[in-house]
């Protein structure tokens, strides 16, 4: 057997510094293109919104959702949100926005020192599953990173049968990048009710008290906060009525608290957040033109003012205190379909001391100025059988216009509105 040594050329491919050259340009092009395969992106969200919302009802934030990736960086371009709820998103939803958490606050801020809106397209839902596309590509890294989904609703929308909206990522194919995306199935809001009002108005009954999903906007019932420590209270006044915000009748703390420490759990809405209705800046304003921002209590002679009905117990507040909230609204008794959710007890109370309905249609309305008179008693009225109604004497001053019969109460040459009460007049 004869032995053959067979020769093979060398590849140019094999030698050492063609091999370093390709390994530092792949290094180099890797410095310079910042989304890389090897990055994996998770994806967090954490529900925003709960109860409900009216047409017109704009900057609802829907979902927090928090991206990092588990190394380098990566690119997001786009993000499929799902139709969510019973009703159709594309005449319910006016707009879509997306915001990036950038002021340093660590929860959405619209105005002032305000969080980034990152324009995308489409602006609002074309199809059942829409894609919205970024106009520029956000950069993801593993530094986490907050992002918002906000709706505005239509002014037209239609707020009939309960209907709900939200906003949901079925899977991690919902979040578009040059990365891969962590598994996940269903990051979704929660199911905001439409409603026409969020209270009752005049005629329109409140969801509140048929839709017992809605519940949870006020209510935790098994974390309820225990505002025990921060306010010395004892007993069932530590979680009143299981409410998420401080919430008092209570005679340890009724006069020696802020005003806002009664109405926290309103004015958690009616601050123009929440609620466009910004009742918290009228309540707490030193505008110099109005003496007495906010509903606030007079003295007459030596009486205590403010009772809360019904006065079975004297939850009275001191003159001068800005009567809360709770002493006119109360979310719960509004079967009348009293003006602006006042209080069923407020009307029962006014009648069964001689007060006349105007109309006898069984509720205050805002016309006739049955929201004062329920209250207040004109100085010509014999009618009622006793001049207090509420701890408060409510004789009118002896003027022209009170004696010939009060028209227009609230008129801004007169008293204002009531969360404005300007009591120079």
């Amino acid at each position: 057997m004869t032995a053959r040594l067979r020769l093979y050329r060398k590849s140019a491919f094999t030698s050492p510094s063609i091999i370093f050259m390709l390994i530092a340009g792949a290094l180099f092009l890797a410095l310079l293109l910042p989304g890389t395969a090897s990055a994996t992106i998770s994806v967090a969200s954490e529900q925003v919104k709960r109860g409900s919302a009216t047409p017109g009802m704009d900057n609802i934030v829907m979902q927090r959702l928090v991206l990092k990736t588990d190394a380098g960086t990566a690119q997001w371009t786009s993000i499929k949100l799902s139709e969510f709820g019973t009703s159709d998103a594309t005449p319910t939803i006016e707009s879509v926005k997306i915001y990036k958490e950038t002021n340093g606050v660590g929860d959405i801020q619209f105005s002032g020192t305000a969080d980034t809106s990152i324009t995308a397209a489409p602006v609002t839902f074309s199809t059942e599953e829409t894609v919205f596309t970024f106009s520029a590509a956000q950069t993801l890294s593993e530094t986490p990173q907050t992002f918002y989904i906000v709706y505005h609703i239509n002014p037209l929308a239609n707020t009939s049968g309960g209907q709900t909206v939200g906003s949901r990522l079925a899977d991690e194919s919902y979040i578009i990048a040059d990365s891969t995306v962590e598994a996940f199935t269903n990051l979704q809001s929660r199911e905001i009710t439409l409603a026409s009002t969020p209270h009752a108005t005049g005629a329109n009954p409140s969801p509140f008290a048929s839709t017992t999903n809605l519940c949870q906007t006020c209510h935790a019932v098994h974390l309820a906060p225990d505002f025990g420590p921060e306010f010395n209270l004892t007993g069932s006044d530590r979680t009143r009525r299981i409410l998420k915000q401080p919430y008092f009748e209570s005679t340890s703390v009724v006069n020696y608290y802020p005003s806002d420490t009664y109405n926290a759990l309103c004015l958690s809405c009616h601050d123009g957040t929440g609620s466009f209705v910004d009742i918290k800046s009228k309540y707490n304003s030193t505008n110099p033109d109005i003496e007495y921002p906010g509903h606030q209590t007079s003295h007459e002679s030596t009486h205590t003012v403010g009772y809360k009905p019904p006065n079975a117990e004297p939850f009275k507040y001191f003159s001068g205190t800005k009567m809360p909230c709770m002493a006119c609204h109360d979310i719960h008794t509004s079967n009348r379909r009293s003006h602006k959710m006042l209080s069923d007890k407020l009307y029962e109370y006014a009648v069964g001391q001689g007060w006349e309905d105007p109309n006898a249609n069984g509720r205050i309305d805002a016309e006739n100025d049955e929201i004062c008179l329920v209250c207040h008693r004109r100085s010509d009225e014999t009618s009622r059988t006793v001049s207090i109604v509420f701890g408060y004497e409510l004789t009118l001053l002896s003027k022209p216009e009170h004696d010939e019969g009060i028209s227009a109460c609230t008129d801004a040459s007169c008293h204002g509105d009531p969360h404005e009460l300007n009591i120079n007049q």
